[in-house]
């Protein structure tokens, strides 16, 4: 029985049968206590009576999957003889569940010089249903589909998301993406992934001369300014401090003084 199944269906019973006649053959039926069916005793024009399940709520087989009853037929003789029966109704799945991520927001850490196919990070969603109605697929949805499906890709099996290109966190610090887990019965749940990329020293500082005065006249005072040198690095943090030093020099002393550069 599908647990979408209305409630106040009839299910017909098999009738009991009795080598006895009249008063002794089978008169009555009686079910065991339940909470989700009842009995009902259909009459025939031939006097005999045919035993009936109705459904009185709605199953749930992620509640209960199976239901045993006991039917009991009862016939009118002195002593009254009974006879049993187990009625076993095994409970069949809809696809009444949606998918769950374990988290509505993923957060991840991935190095700039992770290499291509790395795994940034596994995903993972349930289903209470069973069956095709709980075989999930996993993809990027497609808000984020155009914008980050170059970069990542995601095993629709496993849930896993790996690098397709190599990274650059000077070009772009962060990724947010939504993904969606959908179920055999197209029902579909969303979970979003926050993918930061993390720096690392793979640049060199680069040096320019934004001015130079020469040739210097040999009259010059102590602390003239004879070079502004600009000097600057695409990485961040520590990645990104520079420290200038003279390699050679002559009998003129040349004193370097860094300024910090505000970038507008």
């Amino acid at each position: 029985m599908n647990e979408q199944t209305s409630p106040g269906t009839h299910l017909v019973l098999q009738h009991a049968e009795d080598p006895d006649i009249g008063i002794n053959a089978v008169q009555s039926y009686r079910l065991s206590d339940n909470q989700y069916f009842r009995l009902n005793e259909k009459n025939n024009s031939d006097l005999s009576k045919t035993p009936e399940l109705v459904l009185e709520k709605p199953l749930d087989r992620e509640t209960q999957s199976i239901h045993e009853l006991i039917l009991t037929a009862s016939d009118g003789g002195n002593p009254v003889r009974t006879g049993t029966a187990l009625i076993r109704i095994i409970v069949t799945d809809y696809n009444d569940n949606l998918p769950v991520f374990t988290q509505e927001v993923y957060k991840v850490s991935v190095s700039e010089n992770a290499p291509i196919n790395s795994t940034v990070i596994i995903l993972t969603a349930t289903d209470k249903d069973e069956g095709t109605n709980a075989q999930i697929t996993y993809s990027i949805s497609k808000t984020s589909e155009n914008f980050f499906t170059s970069s990542f890709n995601i095993n629709p099996i496993t849930g896993e998301i790996t690098t397709k290109e190599k990274l650059n966190f000077e070009n772009t610090e962060h990724y947010e993406m939504s993904v969606q887990a959908k179920d055999g019965g197209g029902l579909v749940a969303q979970s979003k992934v926050l993918i930061e990329i993390i720096d690392e020293n793979d640049n060199a500082p680069k040096i320019s001369i934004r001015s130079l005065s020469t040739p210097i006249p040999e009259d010059s005072a102590p602390g003239t300014l004879i070079a502004l040198i600009e000097v600057h690095d695409q990485d961040s943090g520590e990645n990104g401090e520079v420290d200038c030093q003279i390699i050679e020099y002559y009998t003129v002393y040349i004193i370097i003084k860094l300024f910090p550069i505000y970038e507008q």
